[in-house]
């Protein structure tokens, strides 16, 4: 029988960069029904990634970063992130998220949840607050 690994190595990446690549003891992801827990020796899956807050552990410590849409593959040793956005907390603009986060919110006041925009604009609005709540911590 094969021995269970010990690590999962984490790589995050967008069209842009690599954001993450690390030896980590733990990925929680953002999966679009809700949150995915991965741990060493997982079984292989892949996932549909929403907005929303991914989060990983080395030892005690816990560090985080927003990603906006993507998909994850998860093998027993080894996360792949492919994620349209990254954010990093350094690169939170808390004024530019709160902002948004305000005229998402007026938006969708004026959308019926079928128009074709609704979504889009929810996404946004999400996306803003993952940021405002990534920022705070920061």
């Amino acid at each position: 029988m094969a021995e269970l690994p010990t690590k999962i190595n984490l790589t995050v990446v967008t069209r842009e960069r690599k954001i993450v690549d690390a030896q980590v003891d733990e990925v929680i992801l953002p999966g679009f029904n809700g949150e995915l827990g991965v741990l060493p020796g997982h079984t292989p899956l892949l996932a549909l990634l929403k907005v929303g807050e991914l989060r990983y552990r080395s030892g005690t410590t816990v560090s985080r970063l927003v990603i906006a849409w993507g998909f994850a593959e998860v093998l027993p040793d080894r996360v792949i992130v492919l994620a349209e956005r990254g954010i990093l907390p350094t690169e939170v603009d808390r004024t530019a998220a709160e902002q948004e986060r305000i005229a998402a919110e007026k938006e969708l006041a004026y959308l019926s949840s079928h128009d074709p925009e609704f979504s889009i604009v929810e996404g946004r609005l999400e996306e803003s607050i993952a940021l405002i709540n990534l920022g705070r911590e920061h």
